[in-house]
């Protein structure tokens, strides 16, 4: 049976991974961001590196290695010339993530998993973004958090959300800040995150009620 999971998708800086903890923490559930990785690398047995390096170096315009397309769940097998893609990298991540949905309560953090997650196939899915519609209000909070000027915090802001679009793009073919992609949308600069967290910790438990 599949299992109740929250996926939220986030700016830097917005306080949606804190957000996630929050939740994982409160409601006695897994917790998933970068361990996803982790997790990927030991079922592909490719290095994590590999992965982070698709991560940071994501662009919709040029590939690091050969274009198969939007993503489509299909993966390569090691004979393949394109086991190490992008794309081949990015499935292993999916198929990652669809196994802790059909096995385990959880928040999952970034990663597209809302989109892959997809209403069709996963109603028991809520599929969260956390923003700050003021850019002050990231910048603020990204002082807390990183040693750099707040020139080079804006500039990081910048490309950081560029990087997530582009990643989204790329491996979805959809836009990662519509919110016609999510069920609920939460301004953090507006409510502050203890009330974002309560709202989807309220969102949660009306769909695990519906069952």
């Amino acid at each position: 049976m599949d299992a109740y999971v929250i996926t939220i998708a986030r700016e830097y800086a917005s306080g949606g991974r804190e957000i996630g903890q929050m939740l994982s923490k409160k409601l006695g559930i897994g917790f998933y961001d970068k361990y996803i990785i982790r997790l990927a690398s030991e079922d592909s047995g490719i290095h994590e590196e590999a992965f982070g390096r698709v991560d940071e170096y994501t662009s919709a315009k040029t590939p690091r290695f050969g274009k198969t397309g939007v993503y489509s769940g299909t993966l390569l097998p090691p004979q393949s010339p394109d086991f190490m893609s992008d794309e081949n990298l990015f499935s292993y991540q999916a198929k990652i993530i669809r196994e802790l949905a059909e096995k385990e309560d959880c928040v999952i953090i970034g990663r597209c998993s809302n989109f892959i997650l997809d209403i069709r196939h996963y109603p028991r899915v809520l599929r969260v973004f956390v923003h700050a519609s003021s850019f002050e209000h990231r910048v603020e909070a990204a002082k807390k958090m990183m040693s750099k000027s707040e020139k080079e915090i804006i500039e990081f802001l910048r490309k950081d959300d560029e990087r997530k679009r582009d990643f989204c793009r790329r491996y979805i073919g959809k836009e990662w800040t519509e919110p016609e992609n999510y069920d609920l949308v939460l301004d953090t600069s507006k409510i502050g995150i203890e009330k974002a967290m309560e709202e989807i910790e309220e969102a949660y438990l009306r769909l695990k009620r519906k069952a």
